[in-house]
């Protein structure tokens, strides 16, 4: 019967240091099988280092002068697990097979003196095991990255229904969603997943649990938001300011961050709501604290808008000389599948995104100027509260608005 797998499509790797054999072994399969060979256990590792991913089995002999071929063969299990690896023993070398078979670090040994037919077998099995491998890692990396679509998506749309019924609470909850993903810097990127962890029923469960902190931790955030809005008054926004700088100063001084205040001439008095408005600027703060590390600074400037329209408004903007955002900011806040040993790590992508919902209920806006290092923000806040806005932007709507959104989708989804 006709074997349905290219034989070709990966090479068998021979060591041996008899030259003799590994011109034989060559001139025998190389019909069927794309072979390299190697005659001392150092050439073979450089091999499979080179190659990478081209090797897909590993034929060595055992009795070799220097490193061994049971040594090869497990320091190329450490380098490349999913490679087959196969030994060709004499019969003094039995025990050295036993164990090197125990203990999982060979597929199969073939023993001396070597019968062509039955090696061809071998290594016809050995080369399909390994391509099915390959086939199945790539059919579970394709579901996964189609299911890391399908959580990311569900986690925009679920952001926008959440937001849209806050309307009743915060104004503008879903312009505010949208300036946040506009700042999104760039595409995600793919994640690299760990297929031999995926396998482990663990993996699962820690991933279910993390997906549920992670929901948690936004419905959290929405939920604070949605209790800081409070009656509007007039508030004197330098005093305001600076009080919330002073409460937050030690905690930049203890984690030797320097953080500087700078009110440009005398700032206008807002009509707000004070908790929410102090809130805003809380959670700025917030957000440079967890982004920032020893050594760095960072400057909030404010003013009085003088462009005609934003003229009167509070004009805030804050520079830092740290890392800027990255995208995985945005992947700690949409993607389940993102972890990292820091389980604080989505910290800095919602504080943010709350410091956004603050601002547009002030009827504000914030914008962000991308530059190589650092992070630049902008936040107008006009002096005079806006009109209520009616829940006119329904689920629906935003739901619409953000499917036919390529570009929001080009960016958030690794492989949109």
């Amino acid at each position: 019967m006709q074997n349905q797998y290219d034989l070709k499509r990966y090479a068998v790797l021979y060591v041996d240091d008899e030259e003799k054999a590994l011109k034989y072994f060559e001139k025998t399969f190389s019909d069927e099988f794309r072979i390299l060979t190697a005659n001392n256990a150092a050439d073979g590792l450089k091999l499979i280092e080179q190659h990478g991913e081209d090797i897909g089995v590993l034929l060595s002999d055992q009795r070799m002068p220097g490193e061994k071929g049971v040594q090869l063969l497990e320091r190329a299990r450490q380098l490349r697990p999913r490679l087959v690896r196969m030994m060709v023993t004499a019969y003094a070398d039995y025990d050295v097979t036993v164990e090197a078979v125990n203990l999982g670090n060979i597929f199969r040994y073939i023993s001396k003196p070597i019968q062509m037919d039955d090696v061809r077998n071998t290594l016809h099995r050995a080369m399909e095991f390994y391509i099915l491998q390959q086939e199945r890692d790539e059919l579970l990396r394709e579901k996964l990255s189609v299911l890391q679509n399908m959580l990311i998506t569900d986690r925009v749309m679920g952001l926008g229904v959440i937001a849209a019924g806050l309307n009743q609470h915060l104004q503008q909850p879903l312009r505010a969603v949208h300036a946040f993903l506009d700042i999104t810097p760039g595409r995600l990127g793919q994640q690299n997943f760990d297929l031999d962890r995926m396998r482990q029923a663990n993996f699962w469960r820690d991933f279910h649990a993390h997906v549920v902190r992670q929901a948690g931790r936004i419905g959290d955030l929405l939920g604070e938001l949605q209790s800081a809005p409070g009656a509007e008054q007039k508030i004197d926004a330098s005093n305001v300011l600076s009080s919330v700088i002073d409460q937050q100063r030690s905690a930049f001084t203890a984690k030797g961050v320097e953080l500087k205040f700078e009110a440009a001439g005398a700032l206008p008095a807002l009509q707000v709501s004070r908790p929410a408005f102090e809130k805003m600027v809380h959670l700025l703060l917030q957000t440079e604290l967890a982004l920032l590390s020893s050594g760095t600074h960072v400057t909030l400037t404010a003013k009085t808008a003088t462009e005609a329209a934003d003229a009167g408004a509070l004009h805030l903007t804050l520079t830092d000389d740290g890392p800027g955002l990255s995208s995985k900011i945005m992947r700690s806040v949409f993607d389940p599948f993102f972890t990292a040993d820091d389980s604080n790590s989505d910290g800095p992508g919602l504080t943010l995104m709350g410091t956004f919902f603050l601002a547009y209920h002030h009827g504000g806006r914030i914008t962000s100027q991308r530059t190589a290092k650092g992070l630049i923000l902008d936040i107008v806040v006009p002096a005079a509260a806006p009109a209520p806005v009616k829940p006119a932007e329904s689920s629906r709507e935003f739901i619409t608005n953000v499917l036919m959104n390529d570009i929001l989708w080009e960016r958030l989804l690794p492989n949109g």
